[in-house]
Parts: C-alpha cells; sequence; structure tokens
C-alpha cells in the first residue's frame, strides 16, 4: 500500500515537473521573440545613441534571462526519481531493461541471455514495479526520455550475439 501511495506522489510529481519545464520553454520562446524585436529596433540606422545603449542594456539582461530559462527546461526532477528507483535494478534487470530498448522480443532476449521466457518475463515484471511503470512500452519511453541507460553498470548496453530484433 505504501508502495502505490510513492507511485502516486511521484506521478503527481512528474506532471508538476512536466508543467514547469513547458512553462520554461515557453518563457524562453516569449523572450527570444522580444529579444528579438529588440534586435530589429537596434538595426534602426536613425535610433539615438543614447536609446541604442539602453537597448543594448535590455539585450544583455533578456539573453541571461533566455540562457536560465534554457537551463531550467531540461532539468527534470523525474530523471533524478528514475536514476534513484534504478539503483535497486539487478544486473540481469538491467541487461533486460537495455534490449527492451534495442526492440529485442522475449524469445530473442532469453536466447541471447541464456534463459526461459519465463525468466525473462520474471526479470521485466520485476523492473516495471521498481521503475514504477506498468507497460514493457512506458519502461522503453521513460528509460529513453531520462537517459537511463547511462547509468547502466559496466558491461550493460551491448547487443546479445545472435539476437534478433522485433519487427
Amino acid at each position: 500500500m505504501e508502495r502505490s501511495a510513492d507511485r502516486r506522489r511521484a506521478a503527481g510529481r512528474r506532471a508538476e515537473d512536466r508543467r514547469h519545464a513547458g512553462i520554461a520553454r515557453r518563457l524562453e520562446h516569449d523572450l527570444t521573440a522580444v529579444s528579438d524585436l529588440v534586435e530589429s529596433i537596434r538595426a534602426d540606422p536613425d535610433l539615438p545613441e543614447f536609446a541604442l545603449r539602453r537597448l543594448q542594456a535590455v539585450d544583455r539582461e533578456l539573453a541571461r534571462i533566455i540562457e536560465v530559462a534554457r537551463e531550467a527546461a531540461p532539468v527534470s526532477q523525474e530523471a533524478t526519481e528514475v536514476h534513484q528507483l534504478a539503483t535497486h535494478l539487478t544486473r540481469r534487470e538491467w541487461e533486460c531493461l537495455d534490449l527492451l530498448v534495442q526492440g529485442l522480443t522475449t524469445g530473442a532476449i532469453a536466447a541471447g541471455m541464456g534463459v526461459s521466457t519465463t525468466t525473462v518475463r520474471t526479470h521485466v515484471q520485476s523492473l516495471l514495479a521498481k521503475l514504477g511503470v506498468h507497460s514493457r512500452l512506458q519502461a522503453v519511453a521513460l528509460t529513453t526520455r531520462t537517459a537511463l541507460l547511462s547509468a547502466a553498470p559496466k558491461g550493460v548496453g551491448r547487443q546479445l550475439p545472435g539476437a534478433s530484433r522485433a519487427r
């Protein structure tokens, strides 16, 4: 019961992080438009020197704010949380996750790892539960979105010999 409450809270935080990232992207877009407008006004050859200096100061400040917005947009607490959750994955679960991201079928994963399809399904169900997702597709999307495989233990992340891709 406590675990499902944690998942609901984490889902709420992920939604809030996405909302904040969206706001930062919109802010960056709007500020870039204002900066472009300032630049077009600065290009006026009849612009008095004092106005030009003020516009240059405004443009510098806008550039600084735009940079802050760009830095804020990709920062995601979701990635931090997912990487924390992933510390609980076993080596075999990491291998299964990597092979799922590569698009391998359960049978191909089993053949490549030298285990039964039931064992692969068990590993996959366990990693889904640990990552707080409900499907393989959600696991792959989450892994891709948060660059989770970059945190995989050494040796994970290579194609198994003889494993074929899903079609």
